[in-house]
């Protein structure tokens, strides 16, 4: 493996994480919008439980700031 290929997934990790973190805000942000744990979780892909973790881990992060 080269120097290219290793800042080549460097680069794609931040990326996953920068959308992740985006997704993460989109999803906080319905949430807090009225939209219901299933329709988020419908239209990001992930099950009701991952958006509730999503959710309850923004508020906690939120009560602690």
């Amino acid at each position: 493996m080269t120097a290219d290929h290793l800042r080549t997934l460097t680069k794609a990790a931040d990326r996953l994480e920068d959308a992740h973190a985006a997704r993460d805000r989109a999803i906080v942000e319905a949430h807090a919008a009225g939209v219901t744990s299933t329709a988020i979780a419908a239209a990001v892909r992930l099950s009701r439980m991952q958006v509730h973790r999503i959710v309850t881990a923004a508020s906690q992060d939120e009560a602690t700031s």
